[in-house]
């Protein structure tokens, strides 16, 4: 693993995300909302570090809300979003043609990889309304390829659950 990516999880102590890469909740608004659509009140904002090594990946999944990555340092990385069936591809990192921040509207199916496998990506991910697990979707493949077969190839390469 790279060792500049072995410092960051022991200083940030991040840990083992159920959708893949590491990650560690480093913020929770004060402000609680009732945001209708929602099963109970929810922060009006929440953030996390969030990071991929090597060939790990964020494996396709959904929320509830819109969330913004943020780019912190390391590799450039790639998101796949399904919006309404169109599927984009998009470049995150510091070089040209890459953003450093990027949002993904609530319930869009997304996953990410890395473009270089022997780099890391410390990410922020930063969530309104502020994430709970309720929320939480990861994708499960017979049921997106149903739904989406023309991405077949992206939904084998970013699922977990068959």
């Amino acid at each position: 693993m790279n060792k500049d990516a072995v410092k960051l999880i022991k200083r940030l102590r991040l840990k083992k995300h159920p959708e893949g890469g590491y990650f560690k909740q480093t913020y929770t608004a004060d402000t609680i909302v009732n945001v209708a659509g929602y099963d109970k009140p929810r922060y009006i904002s929440t953030a996390i570090y969030y990071m991929l090594v090597g060939d790990q990946f964020s494996a396709l999944h959904r929320i509830k809300s819109d969330e913004l990555w943020h780019h912190y340092t390391g590799g450039s990385l790639t998101l796949y979003a399904i919006d309404k069936g169109i599927l984009s591809k998009i470049k995150m990192g510091k070089s040209m043609g890459e953003a450093p921040q990027v949002a993904i509207k609530a319930n869009t199916w997304f996953a990410a990889s890395l473009k270089d496998k022997k780099s890391y990506c410390l990410l922020g991910c930063t969530v309104s309304p502020g994430f709970d697990y309720s929320d939480w979707e990861l994708g499960k493949r017979h049921e997106l390829i149903k739904m989406y077969p023309q991405h077949r190839t992206i939904i084998e390469r970013y699922t977990t659950i068959v």
